[in-house]
């Protein structure tokens, strides 16, 4: 097995931080792609859309990523800056995490109101403003995973940027396959409930690792 596979394999299997960061982000990955593949039957069946307009319900989700690539792209640095300056001046790279803490609770409200709207049949902006707010919520959790591992690992970031692209990659390609068995057992409503009592469980994954990252990176040293 080639180093350039090897490497983020190892990693995912010796390091818990890579491990729970991937599979956190893996998981709202899958989410993404499991509810794009189930607009076009949702808008079809409950609000009569036609196959022309179902596309035009996907522009929620890309309002969402838009705000949060802008929002969350712009204060990163100058966020974690002013952490390292309040403290002791240490750089850490946990400072590049709290915008992941309130993440972890928009994710699920967006799949509640995404789900529940549907279910009632209420007007059709209301689900696409829940998947908007799912997709910020999104972001908010993707976009700092991503800083924290090039910032903690660094001369091993690109390992564990590839261990990250792997873990979500093949849950992505397989947890979206559910969907439509899910969504016809469950329907809209306690079918997204589903999905987002699974990401409130993941939730408290972001807290430890503001506060505890530090020392699970020191108990657990890299050796590639």
């Amino acid at each position: 097995m080639s180093r350039a596979i090897a490497r983020p394999i190892k990693l995912l299997c010796t390091s818990p931080i890579v491990l729970l960061t991937s599979l956190y982000v893996g998981l709202v990955y899958a989410y993404t792609y499991l509810l794009f593949t189930s607009f076009p039957l949702m808008y079809e069946q409950i609000y009569g859309f036609d196959q022309s307009s179902v596309g035009l319900t996907y522009l929620g989700c890309g309002v969402g990523f838009s705000i949060g690539l802008v929002v969350f792209g712009t204060l990163s640095d100058r966020n974690a800056k002013k952490k390292a300056q309040a403290g002791d001046g240490e750089w850490k790279p946990e400072y590049r995490l709290p915008p992941l803490l309130p993440g972890s609770i928009v994710v699920p409200i967006g799949l509640f109101w995404y789900g529940w709207s549907a279910e009632a049949h209420v007007h059709w902006i209301m689900p696409i403003i829940g998947s908007g707010i799912f997709a910020l919520g999104n972001l908010a959790i993707f976009l700092p995973v991503q800083t924290y591992l090039i910032d903690a690992f660094e001369v091993y970031a690109a390992s564990a940027a590839a261990a990250n692209t792997l873990t979500r990659s093949l849950i992505g390609a397989f947890l979206p396959l559910a969907g439509p068995d899910m969504y016809s057992t469950l329907g809209q409503g306690w079918g997204n409930s589903l999905l987002a009592f699974i990401a409130l469980a993941f939730a408290p994954m972001g807290w430890i690792i503001y506060c505890y990252g530090d020392r699970m990176r020191k108990a657990n040293p890299v050796q590639l």
